[in-house]
């Protein structure tokens, strides 16, 4: 597993500051982060049963505890083309307050960031379409790229 770059590890919030928590994951070599507030749990493996008819980004369903909910593949639904295998279910919540499940490669780490930290995203993103990206933030070693969850989640028509 690929070390988590630490932003500026040196550095601490100060008391006080403004600052996002963010859940970090990878899809490729990208590092993407989630609002820790949508996020509401991490699992491995869920075994995923088919939905005949569904978009291709949707695996089908899953049952958390008795809860139906939603696989969705989320590098087929932003765009990105990836190789590996999707072997965690991030478990979030959208805006109807229902559960959906995102399969994600790995899981990083949570991170705190100062909110002057995060910038809009350039104009272009290569591999991945802008619409889906809420801010990004330079690391040391890389990009940490924030998600829209409402856009992800949204119905493709």
């Amino acid at each position: 597993m690929a070390e988590l770059p630490v932003l500026d590890s040196e550095r601490k919030p100060v008391l006080g500051e403004k600052t996002e928590t963010v859940v970090t994951f990878w899809l490729s070599n990208y590092l993407f982060g989630l609002p820790i507030s949508e996020v509401i749990e991490i699992n491995r493996d869920l075994e995923t049963t088919k939905v005949p008819l569904a978009p291709p980004y949707i695996k089908g369903i899953v049952n958390l505890r008795g809860q139906v909910l939603t696989a969705v593949d989320l590098a087929e639904r932003i765009g990105l083309s990836t190789e590996g295998e999707r072997a965690y279910n991030l478990i979030v919540r959208n805006e109807e307050e229902e559960r959906v499940s995102l399969l994600v490669e790995k899981i990083g780490d949570i991170l705190e960031l100062p909110v002057e930290a995060l910038e809009e995203p350039p104009e272009k993103i290569e591999g991945l379409e802008r619409k889906y990206v809420k801010y990004v933030c330079q690391l040391p070693e890389r990009l940490l790229v924030i998600l829209k969850l409402p856009e992800v989640l949204q119905s493709s028509g």
